[in-house]
C-alpha cells in the first residue's frame, strides 16, 4: 500500500485529489442547499464554448475560457433577477445557448482539436507539479472566500427573505458565489475533468445531508467524506488498474448510499 507514495505522479495525484476533495465539498455544501447543482453542467458548456472560441481566436486559452465562463454568470444572474423564470430553466437556457455555440464554432474550426476534449476529461495522474500548485492555490483561494462570504451566504441560503430583511445583498452574495463557482469548476476541467468536479461538488454534500441537520456539522461531514473519498478511491484505482476519477466517484457514491441506508427516516 506505502509502495505507491514512491511514485511522484501518484504523489501529485493524491496531494491534488485530496486538496480538491476537502474544497469543493465547502462549496457544494452551498451548491446542495441552494438547488444550484444544474449550474456547474452550464458552466462546463461555456468552457467548451470558450475553448473553441480561444482556438479560433488564437488567444490564451485558461483566461478566454474564465472569462467568458464568468460573462455566462452574470448572465444567468441578471437574467434571474430580472425576470420571474425559475433558476433551473434560466440555467438551462444559457446551457443550452452555449452548447449551440460551441457546436458552431467546432464546426467553423479546421481538423481535430484534441486541446478541446483534453480539457473537458482531465486526467488527475497526468498532473504537473505547476498544475498541483495551481490547486493549492485554487483551493487556498476558495476557502478563504467561503469563510470571508460565511454568514452573508448562510444567510441568504437558509433564509433568503430574512436575509434582505437584515440588510444583506442578495444579489452581491449571489454573484460572487456563483462566479466563485464557475472559476473553480472551470479550473479543474482542465486538471481532473467535468465528471470529478460535478461528482465532489454533489455526493459529499449529498451524503452529509442525508447523515445530519445542522448546517456546519453538513459541512463538517461532506469534507471529510469528500478526502476519504479522494483518498480510497487513487488506491482502488491502484489495486485494480481502473481509471483514477472514476474509482474516486464510485467511493463517493458508495458513501452516498450508505447515507440513505443510514438514514433515518422522518
Amino acid at each position: 500500500m506505502m509502495e505507491i507514495l514512491q511514485y511522484p505522479f501518484f504523489q501529485r495525484a493524491l496531494i491534488s485529489a485530496v486538496l480538491l476533495g476537502f474544497s469543493l465539498p465547502l462549496i457544494g455544501v452551498f451548491v446542495v442547499t441552494r438547488r444550484l447543482s444544474f449550474f456547474s453542467e452550464a458552466i462546463a458548456h461555456s468552457a467548451f464554448t470558450g475553448l473553441a472560441l480561444s482556438a479560433l481566436l488564437v488567444t490564451p486559452v485558461l483566461p478566454t475560457v474564465i472569462a467568458f465562463a464568468v460573462l455566462v454568470t452574470l448572465a444567468i444572474v441578471f437574467t434571474l433577477h430580472r425576470t420571474e423564470i425559475p433558476a433551473d430553466t434560466v440555467i438551462g437556457v444559457y446551457l443550452a445557448l452555449c452548447a449551440g455555440a460551441g457546436i458552431l464554432l467546432i464546426g467553423i474550426l479546421q481538423g481535430y482539436q484534441p486541446g478541446l476534449f483534453q480539457f473537458l476529461f482531465g486526467d488527475i495522474l497526468a498532473l504537473a507539479w505547476e498544475d498541483v500548485w495551481l490547486v493549492a492555490i485554487m483551493c487556498a483561494g476558495s476557502t478563504l472566500t467561503v469563510l470571508a462570504m460565511w454568514n452573508a451566504l448562510l444567510r441568504v441560503s437558509v433564509h433568503r427573505e430574512m436575509a434582505i430583511a437584515m440588510g444583506t445583498s442578495a444579489v452581491r452574495v449571489d454573484l460572487l458565489f456563483l462566479i466563485l463557482l464557475a472559476v473553480m469548476v472551470t479550473l479543474s476541467l482542465k486538471l481532473v475533468g467535468i465528471v470529478l468536479v460535478t461528482a465532489m461538488l454533489l455526493l459529499p454534500s449529498a451524503t452529509a445531508r442525508n447523515l445530519t441537520r445542522s448546517f456546519r456539522g453538513m459541512v463538517t461531514i461532506a469534507c471529510m467524506v469528500g478526502g476519504l473519498s479522494s483518498i480510497l478511491g487513487l488506491y482502488v484505482s491502484y489495486w485494480f488498474g481502473t481509471a483514477s476519477g472514476a474509482a474516486i466517484i464510485l467511493v463517493a457514491a458508495l458513501f452516498f448510499i450508505a447515507s440513505v441506508i443510514l438514514r433515518r427516516p422522518q
